[in-house]
Protein backbone atom coordinates (compact mmCIF):
# COMPACT_ATOMS: atom_id res chain seq x y z
CA UNK A 1 0.00 0.00 0.00
CA UNK A 2 1.52 3.29 -1.12
CA UNK A 3 1.41 6.43 0.96
CA UNK A 4 1.67 9.75 -0.84
CA UNK A 5 3.33 12.52 1.14
CA UNK A 6 2.29 16.13 0.58
CA UNK A 7 3.64 19.23 2.33
CA UNK A 8 1.80 20.82 5.25
CA UNK A 9 -1.71 19.65 6.09
CA UNK A 10 -2.66 18.68 2.53
CA UNK A 11 -4.96 15.69 2.37
CA UNK A 12 -2.81 12.61 1.80
CA UNK A 13 -3.76 9.02 1.29
CA UNK A 14 -2.92 5.45 1.88
CA UNK A 15 -4.21 4.46 -1.59
CA UNK A 16 -6.54 2.76 -3.61
CA UNK A 17 -8.72 -0.26 -3.87
CA UNK A 18 -7.33 -3.50 -2.54
CA UNK A 19 -8.95 -6.92 -2.54
CA UNK A 20 -9.87 -8.42 0.81
CA UNK A 21 -11.77 -11.43 2.07
CA UNK A 22 -15.04 -11.94 0.27
CA UNK A 23 -14.14 -9.74 -2.68
CA UNK A 24 -14.63 -6.43 -0.87
CA UNK A 25 -12.72 -3.33 -1.93
CA UNK A 26 -11.00 -1.08 0.61
CA UNK A 27 -9.67 2.48 0.37
CA UNK A 28 -7.76 4.26 3.15
CA UNK A 29 -7.07 7.99 3.04
CA UNK A 30 -5.26 10.01 5.68
CA UNK A 31 -7.17 13.09 6.82
CA UNK A 32 -4.32 14.38 8.97
CA UNK A 33 -1.47 12.71 10.89
CA UNK A 34 -3.28 10.43 13.35
CA UNK A 35 -6.66 10.36 11.54
CA UNK A 36 -7.42 7.93 8.70
CA UNK A 37 -10.65 7.38 6.77
CA UNK A 38 -11.39 3.85 5.55
CA UNK A 39 -14.15 2.82 3.13
CA UNK A 40 -14.99 -0.84 2.60
CA UNK A 41 -17.38 -1.83 -0.20
CA UNK A 42 -18.81 -5.35 -0.27
CA UNK A 43 -21.10 -5.62 -3.30
CA UNK A 44 -22.07 -9.23 -2.56
CA UNK A 45 -23.85 -8.59 0.76
CA UNK A 46 -24.24 -5.63 -0.10
CA UNK A 47 -22.61 -3.51 2.61
CA UNK A 48 -20.65 -0.25 2.79
CA UNK A 49 -18.62 0.54 5.91
CA UNK A 50 -17.14 3.94 6.73
CA UNK A 51 -14.54 3.97 9.50
CA UNK A 52 -12.31 6.59 11.09
CA UNK A 53 -9.14 5.56 12.91
CA UNK A 54 -7.84 7.98 15.54
CA UNK A 55 -4.45 7.55 17.21
CA UNK A 56 -3.93 8.99 20.68
CA UNK A 57 -0.91 11.26 20.97
CA UNK A 58 -1.16 12.62 17.43
CA UNK A 59 -0.03 16.27 17.42
CA UNK A 60 -2.70 18.94 17.93
CA UNK A 61 -5.57 16.41 17.87
CA UNK A 62 -8.20 15.76 20.53
CA UNK A 63 -11.31 13.56 20.64
CA UNK A 64 -14.30 14.83 22.59
CA UNK A 65 -17.90 13.99 23.35
CA UNK A 66 -20.13 16.82 22.14
CA UNK A 67 -23.67 17.95 22.91
CA UNK A 68 -25.85 18.86 19.98
CA UNK A 69 -26.14 22.63 19.94
CA UNK A 70 -23.98 22.76 23.07
CA UNK A 71 -27.05 22.43 25.34
CA UNK A 72 -29.71 19.95 26.43
CA UNK A 73 -33.50 20.47 26.15
CA UNK A 74 -33.45 23.57 23.99
CA UNK A 75 -36.68 25.31 22.94
CA UNK A 76 -36.56 24.86 19.18
CA UNK A 77 -38.03 22.63 16.48
CA UNK A 78 -35.52 19.83 17.08
CA UNK A 79 -35.65 20.00 20.92
CA UNK A 80 -31.99 20.98 21.14
CA UNK A 81 -30.79 18.33 18.69
CA UNK A 82 -28.77 19.02 15.54
CA UNK A 83 -27.47 17.02 12.61
CA UNK A 84 -23.93 15.66 12.61
CA UNK A 85 -23.10 18.07 9.77
CA UNK A 86 -24.35 20.99 11.87
CA UNK A 87 -22.28 19.73 14.80
CA UNK A 88 -19.18 19.57 12.59
CA UNK A 89 -19.78 23.10 11.27
CA UNK A 90 -20.46 24.60 14.70
CA UNK A 91 -17.42 23.04 16.37
CA UNK A 92 -15.07 23.20 13.37
CA UNK A 93 -14.22 19.52 13.87
CA UNK A 94 -12.19 17.43 11.47
CA UNK A 95 -14.59 14.53 12.04
CA UNK A 96 -18.01 14.17 13.68
CA UNK A 97 -20.24 11.11 14.18
CA UNK A 98 -23.54 10.53 15.98
CA UNK A 99 -23.60 9.23 19.55
CA UNK A 100 -26.18 8.03 22.08
CA UNK A 101 -29.88 7.22 21.83
CA UNK A 102 -32.37 9.93 22.75
CA UNK A 103 -36.11 10.50 23.41
CA UNK A 104 -38.33 13.14 21.82
CA UNK A 105 -37.18 15.68 24.43
CA UNK A 106 -33.66 15.51 22.95
CA UNK A 107 -31.60 14.61 26.04
CA UNK A 108 -29.12 11.69 25.80
CA UNK A 109 -30.61 8.48 27.26
CA UNK A 110 -27.33 7.24 28.66
CA UNK A 111 -24.32 8.65 30.47
CA UNK A 112 -22.35 11.56 29.04
CA UNK A 113 -19.22 13.28 30.33
CA UNK A 114 -17.68 16.22 28.48
CA UNK A 115 -14.37 17.67 29.63
CA UNK A 116 -14.74 15.95 32.99
CA UNK A 117 -18.26 17.31 33.62
CA UNK A 118 -21.19 14.92 34.13
CA UNK A 119 -24.01 16.00 31.80
CA UNK A 120 -26.28 12.96 31.72
CA UNK A 121 -26.79 9.81 33.83
CA UNK A 122 -28.04 6.35 32.87
CA UNK A 123 -31.77 5.74 32.67
CA UNK A 124 -30.95 2.03 32.41
CA UNK A 125 -27.55 0.37 32.71
CA UNK A 126 -26.03 0.28 29.24
CA UNK A 127 -22.58 0.18 27.66
CA UNK A 128 -20.40 3.28 27.67
CA UNK A 129 -17.14 4.30 25.98
CA UNK A 130 -14.75 6.46 28.03
CA UNK A 131 -11.40 8.07 27.26
CA UNK A 132 -8.86 10.72 28.16
CA UNK A 133 -5.96 12.08 26.13
CA UNK A 134 -4.03 8.81 26.29
CA UNK A 135 -6.33 5.78 26.28
CA UNK A 136 -9.90 4.50 25.98
CA UNK A 137 -11.95 1.95 27.94
CA UNK A 138 -15.48 0.54 28.04
CA UNK A 139 -17.80 -0.34 30.91
CA UNK A 140 -20.99 0.37 32.85
CA UNK A 141 -21.74 3.41 35.02
CA UNK A 142 -23.86 3.39 38.18
CA UNK A 143 -25.10 6.74 39.53
CA UNK A 144 -26.61 7.90 42.79
CA UNK A 145 -27.53 11.51 43.49
CA UNK A 146 -28.92 13.21 46.57
CA UNK A 147 -29.95 16.69 47.66
CA UNK A 148 -29.51 17.70 51.29
CA UNK A 149 -31.39 20.56 52.94
CA UNK A 150 -30.68 20.53 56.67
CA UNK A 151 -31.73 17.08 57.90
CA UNK A 152 -33.75 16.40 54.75
CA UNK A 153 -32.13 14.07 52.17
CA UNK A 154 -33.83 13.59 48.79
CA UNK A 155 -32.92 11.14 46.03
CA UNK A 156 -32.28 12.38 42.47
CA UNK A 157 -33.53 10.01 39.76
CA UNK A 158 -32.11 11.84 36.74
CA UNK A 159 -29.90 14.64 35.47
CA UNK A 160 -30.80 17.14 32.73
CA UNK A 161 -33.93 15.36 31.52
CA UNK A 162 -37.70 15.53 31.70
CA UNK A 163 -38.87 14.71 35.22
CA UNK A 164 -40.69 11.34 35.34
CA UNK A 165 -44.00 10.88 37.14
CA UNK A 166 -43.64 11.07 40.93
CA UNK A 167 -39.87 11.52 40.74
CA UNK A 168 -37.21 14.20 41.19
CA UNK A 169 -34.47 15.27 38.77
CA UNK A 170 -31.71 17.87 38.80
CA UNK A 171 -31.15 20.21 35.85
CA UNK A 172 -27.87 22.12 35.62
CA UNK A 173 -27.29 25.16 33.43
CA UNK A 174 -26.16 22.92 30.56
CA UNK A 175 -29.90 22.32 30.12
CA UNK A 176 -31.70 25.33 28.71
CA UNK A 177 -34.93 24.38 30.52
CA UNK A 178 -36.28 22.25 33.35
CA UNK A 179 -39.33 20.38 32.05
CA UNK A 180 -42.01 18.29 33.76
CA UNK A 181 -45.68 17.46 33.45
CA UNK A 182 -47.95 19.09 36.02
CA UNK A 183 -48.37 19.05 38.95
CA UNK A 184 -44.76 19.96 39.61
CA UNK A 185 -42.47 22.23 41.60
CA UNK A 186 -39.14 23.71 40.43
CA UNK A 187 -36.65 24.79 43.11
CA UNK A 188 -34.07 27.27 41.78
CA UNK A 189 -30.63 26.96 43.43
CA UNK A 190 -27.79 29.44 42.95
CA UNK A 191 -24.64 27.31 42.88
CA UNK A 192 -21.40 28.37 44.55
CA UNK A 193 -19.43 26.78 41.70
CA UNK A 194 -21.07 25.44 38.53
CA UNK A 195 -18.92 22.29 38.22
CA UNK A 196 -20.44 18.82 38.10
CA UNK A 197 -17.89 16.01 38.20
CA UNK A 198 -19.04 12.35 38.45
CA UNK A 199 -18.22 12.30 42.17
CA UNK A 200 -18.42 15.20 44.59
CA UNK A 201 -20.44 17.51 46.84
CA UNK A 202 -21.71 20.78 45.35
CA UNK A 203 -23.16 23.59 47.44
CA UNK A 204 -25.56 26.41 46.68
CA UNK A 205 -28.35 28.62 48.01
CA UNK A 206 -32.05 28.04 47.43
CA UNK A 207 -33.65 31.11 45.83
CA UNK A 208 -37.26 30.44 44.83
CA UNK A 209 -39.99 27.92 44.03
CA UNK A 210 -42.10 27.84 40.86
CA UNK A 211 -45.22 25.69 40.69
CA UNK A 212 -46.67 23.92 37.65
CA UNK A 213 -44.37 25.45 35.05
CA UNK A 214 -44.17 22.97 32.17
CA UNK A 215 -40.88 24.55 31.08
CA UNK A 216 -38.70 26.73 33.32
CA UNK A 217 -35.62 28.53 31.87
CA UNK A 218 -32.33 27.90 33.70
CA UNK A 219 -30.01 30.87 34.17
CA UNK A 220 -26.19 30.50 33.97
CA UNK A 221 -24.74 29.43 37.33
CA UNK A 222 -28.06 28.04 38.55
CA UNK A 223 -29.42 24.55 39.01
CA UNK A 224 -33.10 23.60 39.17
CA UNK A 225 -34.40 20.70 41.25
CA UNK A 226 -37.67 19.55 39.68
CA UNK A 227 -40.20 17.34 41.49
CA UNK A 228 -43.29 15.81 39.94
CA UNK A 229 -46.52 14.63 41.55
CA UNK A 230 -46.14 13.14 45.03
CA UNK A 231 -42.45 14.14 45.25
CA UNK A 232 -43.36 17.83 44.93
CA UNK A 233 -44.53 17.93 48.56
CA UNK A 234 -40.94 17.53 49.76
CA UNK A 235 -39.94 20.96 48.41
CA UNK A 236 -42.86 23.05 49.62
CA UNK A 237 -41.24 23.85 52.97
CA UNK A 238 -38.01 25.24 51.53
CA UNK A 239 -37.16 28.81 52.56
CA UNK A 240 -35.21 31.22 50.30
CA UNK A 241 -31.66 31.64 51.54
CA UNK A 242 -31.22 28.15 52.98
CA UNK A 243 -28.09 26.21 52.05
CA UNK A 244 -28.31 23.20 49.77
CA UNK A 245 -25.78 20.40 49.20
CA UNK A 246 -25.96 18.18 46.12
CA UNK A 247 -23.94 14.95 46.11
CA UNK A 248 -23.00 12.78 43.13
CA UNK A 249 -21.68 9.24 43.52
CA UNK A 250 -20.72 7.46 40.29
CA UNK A 251 -19.19 3.99 40.01
CA UNK A 252 -17.77 2.01 37.09
CA UNK A 253 -14.47 3.73 36.24
CA UNK A 254 -11.42 5.25 37.87
CA UNK A 255 -12.63 8.80 37.21
CA UNK A 256 -9.10 10.19 37.25
CA UNK A 257 -8.66 8.38 33.91
CA UNK A 258 -11.87 9.70 32.28
CA UNK A 259 -12.25 13.09 30.61
CA UNK A 260 -14.89 12.17 28.02
CA UNK A 261 -17.59 9.50 27.99
CA UNK A 262 -20.52 8.65 25.74
CA UNK A 263 -23.29 6.12 26.22
CA UNK A 264 -24.83 3.65 23.81
CA UNK A 265 -25.30 -0.09 23.96
CA UNK A 266 -25.02 -2.95 23.85
CA UNK A 267 -21.45 -4.24 24.09
CA UNK A 268 -20.17 -5.73 20.83
CA UNK A 269 -16.64 -6.88 21.66
CA UNK A 270 -14.92 -7.39 25.02
CA UNK A 271 -11.35 -8.59 25.51
CA UNK A 272 -11.04 -9.50 21.84
CA UNK A 273 -14.17 -11.68 21.72
CA UNK A 274 -17.72 -11.04 20.47
CA UNK A 275 -19.75 -10.34 23.61
CA UNK A 276 -23.17 -9.03 22.60
CA UNK A 277 -25.49 -8.63 25.61
CA UNK A 278 -28.42 -6.97 23.85
CA UNK A 279 -31.26 -8.52 25.86
CA UNK A 280 -29.57 -7.74 29.18
CA UNK A 281 -29.37 -4.07 28.11
CA UNK A 282 -33.01 -3.94 27.00
CA UNK A 283 -32.74 -4.40 23.22
CA UNK A 284 -35.26 -6.53 21.30
CA UNK A 285 -34.43 -9.23 18.74
CA UNK A 286 -35.75 -7.05 15.92
CA UNK A 287 -33.05 -4.52 16.80
CA UNK A 288 -30.29 -7.08 17.24
CA UNK A 289 -30.88 -9.76 14.62
CA UNK A 290 -32.08 -7.70 11.64
CA UNK A 291 -29.84 -5.59 9.46
CA UNK A 292 -29.97 -1.88 10.14
CA UNK A 293 -27.65 1.12 9.70
CA UNK A 294 -25.16 1.05 12.59
CA UNK A 295 -22.72 3.30 14.40
CA UNK A 296 -20.06 1.76 16.65
CA UNK A 297 -16.96 2.75 18.58
CA UNK A 298 -14.03 0.54 19.54
CA UNK A 299 -10.42 0.47 20.69
CA UNK A 300 -7.48 -1.62 19.47
CA UNK A 301 -4.72 -3.33 21.43
CA UNK A 302 -2.24 -0.62 20.44
CA UNK A 303 -4.56 2.12 21.68
CA UNK A 304 -6.17 3.40 18.47
CA UNK A 305 -9.90 4.22 18.37
CA UNK A 306 -12.22 3.29 15.48
CA UNK A 307 -15.41 5.27 14.82
CA UNK A 308 -17.55 3.23 12.43
CA UNK A 309 -20.74 3.90 10.45
CA UNK A 310 -22.40 1.17 8.36
CA UNK A 311 -24.88 2.26 5.70
CA UNK A 312 -28.17 0.38 5.63
CA UNK A 313 -31.75 0.14 4.31
CA UNK A 314 -30.57 1.03 0.81
CA UNK A 315 -29.92 -0.76 -2.47
CA UNK A 316 -26.14 -0.48 -2.26
CA UNK A 317 -25.93 -1.37 1.47
CA UNK A 318 -28.28 -3.58 3.46
CA UNK A 319 -26.89 -2.70 6.88
CA UNK A 320 -25.70 -5.12 9.56
CA UNK A 321 -26.94 -7.20 12.47
CA UNK A 322 -25.25 -6.64 15.82
CA UNK A 323 -23.20 -9.80 15.23
CA UNK A 324 -22.08 -8.55 11.81
CA UNK A 325 -21.25 -5.17 13.35
CA UNK A 326 -19.15 -6.87 16.02
CA UNK A 327 -17.29 -8.87 13.37
CA UNK A 328 -16.55 -5.68 11.43
CA UNK A 329 -15.05 -4.14 14.58
CA UNK A 330 -12.93 -7.26 15.17
CA UNK A 331 -11.75 -7.02 11.56
CA UNK A 332 -10.53 -3.49 12.30
CA UNK A 333 -8.50 -4.87 15.19
CA UNK A 334 -10.75 -3.79 18.06
CA UNK A 335 -10.44 -5.64 21.34
CA UNK A 336 -13.32 -3.67 22.93
CA UNK A 337 -16.28 -2.09 21.14
CA UNK A 338 -19.79 -0.82 21.85
CA UNK A 339 -22.78 -0.10 19.65
CA UNK A 340 -24.10 3.48 19.44
CA UNK A 341 -27.40 4.82 18.12
CA UNK A 342 -28.07 3.67 14.56
CA UNK A 343 -30.85 3.62 12.00
CA UNK A 344 -31.59 7.05 10.60
CA UNK A 345 -29.25 8.60 13.18
CA UNK A 346 -26.10 6.98 11.74
CA UNK A 347 -23.96 9.67 10.15
CA UNK A 348 -20.28 10.58 9.75
CA UNK A 349 -19.00 13.95 8.53
CA UNK A 350 -15.37 14.59 7.57
CA UNK A 351 -14.16 18.13 6.84
CA UNK A 352 -17.69 19.31 6.07
CA UNK A 353 -18.66 16.35 3.87
CA UNK A 354 -21.18 13.68 4.91
CA UNK A 355 -19.41 10.54 3.73
CA UNK A 356 -22.12 7.99 4.43
CA UNK A 357 -25.68 7.94 3.10
CA UNK A 358 -28.24 8.47 5.94
CA UNK A 359 -31.08 5.99 5.52
CA UNK A 360 -33.81 8.65 5.83
CA UNK A 361 -32.49 10.31 2.67
CA UNK A 362 -31.29 13.20 4.84
CA UNK A 363 -29.55 13.59 8.19
CA UNK A 364 -31.57 13.15 11.36
CA UNK A 365 -30.96 15.63 14.22
CA UNK A 366 -29.27 13.81 17.13
CA UNK A 367 -28.68 14.54 20.82
CA UNK A 368 -24.90 14.19 20.97
CA UNK A 369 -21.88 12.81 19.18
CA UNK A 370 -18.12 12.37 19.09
CA UNK A 371 -15.85 14.93 17.42
CA UNK A 372 -12.17 14.94 16.46
CA UNK A 373 -10.69 18.41 16.81
CA UNK A 374 -7.54 19.61 15.10
CA UNK A 375 -6.08 21.89 12.42
CA UNK A 376 -7.73 21.61 9.01
CA UNK A 377 -5.87 21.36 5.69
CA UNK A 378 -5.20 24.70 4.05
CA UNK A 379 -7.20 25.47 0.93
CA UNK A 380 -5.40 25.34 -2.41
CA UNK A 381 -4.58 28.80 -3.76
CA UNK A 382 -6.27 28.20 -7.12
CA UNK A 383 -9.71 26.75 -7.77
CA UNK A 384 -9.97 23.09 -8.69
CA UNK A 385 -12.46 21.58 -11.14
CA UNK A 386 -14.67 18.55 -10.74
CA UNK A 387 -14.94 16.65 -14.02
CA UNK A 388 -18.13 14.63 -14.47
CA UNK A 389 -20.30 13.38 -17.34
CA UNK A 390 -23.15 15.59 -18.56
CA UNK A 391 -25.58 12.98 -17.23
CA UNK A 392 -25.62 9.42 -15.97
CA UNK A 393 -27.41 6.40 -17.37
CA UNK A 394 -28.90 3.52 -15.42
CA UNK A 395 -26.74 0.43 -15.65
CA UNK A 396 -23.61 2.40 -16.51
CA UNK A 397 -20.97 3.43 -13.96
CA UNK A 398 -19.05 6.68 -14.46
CA UNK A 399 -15.63 7.69 -13.16
CA UNK A 400 -15.30 11.25 -11.86
CA UNK A 401 -12.02 13.11 -11.50
CA UNK A 402 -10.67 16.43 -10.22
CA UNK A 403 -8.21 18.62 -12.12
CA UNK A 404 -6.08 21.58 -11.06
CA UNK A 405 -5.94 25.05 -12.63
CA UNK A 406 -3.68 23.79 -15.42
CA UNK A 407 -6.03 20.94 -16.32
CA UNK A 408 -3.79 18.25 -14.84
CA UNK A 409 -5.65 15.52 -12.93
CA UNK A 410 -5.35 15.55 -9.15
CA UNK A 411 -4.39 12.10 -7.82
CA UNK A 412 -7.48 10.30 -6.58
CA UNK A 413 -5.57 9.55 -3.39
CA UNK A 414 -6.06 13.22 -2.44
CA UNK A 415 -9.83 13.22 -2.97
CA UNK A 416 -12.64 12.33 -0.55
CA UNK A 417 -15.76 11.34 -2.50
CA UNK A 418 -19.38 11.45 -1.36
CA UNK A 419 -22.81 11.27 -2.96
CA UNK A 420 -26.46 11.63 -1.97
CA UNK A 421 -29.56 10.93 -3.98
CA UNK A 422 -30.05 8.28 -6.66
CA UNK A 423 -26.42 7.25 -7.21
CA UNK A 424 -23.54 6.29 -4.92
CA UNK A 425 -19.81 6.72 -5.33
CA UNK A 426 -16.81 4.83 -3.94
CA UNK A 427 -13.44 6.26 -2.96
CA UNK A 428 -12.05 5.40 -6.38
CA UNK A 429 -14.36 8.05 -7.86
CA UNK A 430 -16.60 5.44 -9.53
CA UNK A 431 -20.26 6.51 -9.40
CA UNK A 432 -23.04 3.95 -9.82
CA UNK A 433 -26.65 5.02 -10.49
CA UNK A 434 -29.35 3.13 -8.59
CA UNK A 435 -32.52 4.54 -10.13
CA UNK A 436 -33.79 7.26 -12.41
CA UNK A 437 -33.58 10.68 -10.79
CA UNK A 438 -30.81 12.94 -9.57
CA UNK A 439 -27.63 12.74 -7.52
CA UNK A 440 -25.29 15.22 -5.91
CA UNK A 441 -21.60 14.28 -6.06
CA UNK A 442 -19.24 15.97 -3.60
CA UNK A 443 -15.44 15.94 -3.65
CA UNK A 444 -13.21 17.29 -0.88
CA UNK A 445 -9.70 17.96 -2.15
CA UNK A 446 -6.89 20.27 -1.02
CA UNK A 447 -9.14 22.18 1.36
CA UNK A 448 -11.87 22.78 -1.22
CA UNK A 449 -15.36 21.26 -1.45
CA UNK A 450 -16.54 20.72 -5.03
CA UNK A 451 -20.12 19.80 -5.92
CA UNK A 452 -22.04 18.80 -9.01
CA UNK A 453 -25.61 17.61 -9.57
CA UNK A 454 -26.22 14.99 -12.26
CA UNK A 455 -29.39 13.72 -13.87
CA UNK A 456 -29.84 9.97 -14.10
CA UNK A 457 -31.75 8.78 -17.15
CA UNK A 458 -33.10 5.50 -18.43
CA UNK A 459 -30.94 3.93 -21.15
CA UNK A 460 -32.08 4.81 -24.66
CA UNK A 461 -34.14 2.07 -26.29
CA UNK A 462 -32.60 0.59 -29.39
CA UNK A 463 -34.82 0.90 -32.52
CA UNK A 464 -34.59 -1.04 -35.77
CA UNK A 465 -35.16 0.82 -39.04
CA UNK A 466 -38.46 -0.09 -40.69
CA UNK A 467 -36.90 -0.84 -44.08
CA UNK A 468 -34.35 -3.12 -42.45
CA UNK A 469 -37.09 -4.95 -40.59
CA UNK A 470 -39.11 -5.37 -43.79
CA UNK A 471 -36.06 -6.67 -45.65
CA UNK A 472 -35.51 -9.31 -42.98
CA UNK A 473 -39.17 -10.37 -43.19
CA UNK A 474 -39.11 -10.71 -47.00
CA UNK A 475 -35.85 -12.61 -46.91
CA UNK A 476 -37.25 -14.98 -44.33
CA UNK A 477 -40.37 -15.67 -46.37
CA UNK A 478 -38.31 -16.24 -49.54
CA UNK A 479 -36.20 -18.87 -47.85
CA UNK A 480 -39.28 -20.67 -46.61
CA UNK A 481 -40.84 -20.69 -50.12
CA UNK A 482 -37.71 -22.00 -51.83
CA UNK A 483 -37.36 -24.74 -49.31
CA UNK A 484 -40.93 -26.02 -50.02
CA UNK A 485 -40.55 -26.40 -53.78
CA UNK A 486 -40.34 -29.86 -55.34
CA UNK A 487 -38.47 -31.12 -58.44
Amino acid sequence: MLKLRCPGWALTALLSAIASTGGAQVWEKTISPGVTYRMEVDLATPRIIHAIRYSFGAPMLTMKSELAGGTIIEENATKGRETVSEMQTRTGALVAINGDYFPFTGDPLGVMIRDGQLLSVPGVQRATFAWNGARAQIGFVEFKGTVESGAQILDIKGLNEECPLNEMVLNTDVAAFAIAKTPNIHAVIRMDSPTWQPNGAYTGTFENLYSDAAKLPIQPGNAVLTANGAKAEALKGWVPGQKITIRFESKGFDWTTVEQLIGGGPFLVRNGQIAIDAKAQGFADNFSLKRHPRTAMGRTANGDVWLTVIDGRQKMSDGATLDETAKSMLKLGCIDAINLDGGGSSSVNVLGVTLNRPSDGKERPVANGVVLMGPKPESAANPLKLKAPAKMTLGQASTLTVSDETGRPVPNSEVLWSSQGDAWIDQGGLARPMQKGQTEIVAYVRGQILRTTLEIAEPEKKTVAKSRLQSRTISSRGKKGRGSRKG
